[in-house]
């Protein structure tokens, strides 16, 4: 398989284009005609990292967090160079799955939601898109080729379902007039059809390919259709909530919840004497969403990297909440092992044995 193959497996399935406008995801250093000998899963990329896929003979490495963020003027043999520098001198592909993953409902919220043992997962803050809608008349012995022309660019996909169409059974009628070339129906005349309406759904930027597709495949020389944007509930969107079996006690159970995700610290905020058994997650640094997550509802919110002043607009938000250290992160690794086999079962995935925790507990 090569990197641009490899890459759009990924693509199909935890799109590119879902991460954040300021991120940096897919390839970042590389060469897209290189086959791929292996992959190597890592939260970062280090210098360690790379001798690792080295010694495993992987040459593409694939991190969570980009190690190139914005533009470079310079790259020294030091530092995050470095790093760059042997990642060249090795032919190593870079490739990043960012917020892209972080995104996705098997990312690494739900990944850390497994860990946990949370049941019931879905979606903590659903995202929006926007969608175009179909509205076509054709007459009814057209109807099926019709569908078929659209499903072929993609008209009627939702989520993992294709081909997805309402139809019901009417009469049209229209009068040609005497420049016209009807398809059916005589010049001057009022013509009554039996016809079906089509309703089917789109993503937006195919709008200019599906009207194509309309006059190319219609039989009316002027088929009469509408189409319109609306806000869809995305697939993808920010964090995971689940469930425990039952109510516990919130201390009891995070003391479970550090050694199943093998962190060093974890800091409570809020009653240590609550009862919880609904729990959102978002990886990484999530404090932000904070307003959101409380309107969600639930019991105890789970994110890492809250600063002094954001613990206490927690305390006054009402949402318990725990910080289990941005390293959490970490499960990623053999997380997106498996979601890669799962993608393609040929594929040769190692999941890094390297830590890259910045912090040591004292």
């Amino acid at each position: 398989m090569l990197i641009k193959e490899l890459l759009k497996l990924i693509d199909a399935e935890i799109p590119f284009k879902k991460s954040e406008s300021w991120d940096n995801v897919g390839l970042l250093i590389g060469d897209m005609s290189s086959e791929v000998t292996g992959i190597l899963t890592t939260l970062d990329c280090t210098l360690e990292v790379v001798q690792e896929a080295v010694d495993k003979n992987c040459n593409t490495v694939i991190a969570h967090h980009p190690l190139i963020f914005s533009g470079i003027k310079r790259i020294e043999n030091q530092g995050y160079g470095a790093v760059i520098h042997a990642l060249i001198k090795n032919d190593l592909q870079l490739i990043a799955m960012h917020t892209n993953l972080d995104a996705y409902d098997q990312g690494v919220s739900a990944m850390i939601a497994d860990k946990i043992g949370l049941t019931k997962q879905q979606i903590l803050l659903p995202a929006e898109r926007e969608m175009a809608k179909l509205q076509i008349f054709v007459p009814r012995e057209d109807v099926e080729s019709l569908k078929q022309a659209l499903a072929q660019v993609g008209v009627g996909q939702i989520g993992d379902y294709s081909d997805c169409f309402f139809q019901l059974e009417g009469q049209g009628q229209f009068r040609p007039n005497a420049s016209a070339s009807p398809y059916i129906g005589t010049s001057n005349q009022l013509e009554v059809v039996e016809e079906m309406k089509l309703e089917c759904v789109f993503e937006p930027h195919l709008q200019k390919k599906v009207e194509e597709t309309i006059h190319s495949a219609h039989p009316y020389e002027e088929p009469a259709y509408d189409i319109y944007r609306f806000q869809a509930t995305d697939q993808f969107g920010t964090g995971i909530r689940g469930e425990l079996a039952s109510s516990v006690s919130v201390i009891e159970w995070l003391t479970s919840v550090k050694e199943q995700l093998n962190i060093e610290t974890l800091r409570l905020i809020g009653d240590s004497s609550k009862m919880i058994r609904t729990v959102g997650i978002i990886s990484g640094a999530g404090v932000s969403y904070m307003k959101e997550v409380a309107a969600t509802g639930v019991d105890l919110f789970l994110t890492g990297d809250i600063k002094y002043h954001e613990a206490h607009d927690l305390l006054m938000a009402g949402l318990l909440t725990a910080d289990i250290e941005h390293y959490s992160e970490q499960v990623m690794i053999e997380g997106l092992k498996e979601l890669l086999q799962s993608f393609d079962s040929k594929l040769n995935v190692h999941a890094s044995e390297q830590s890259t925790n910045p912090f040591k507990a004292i």
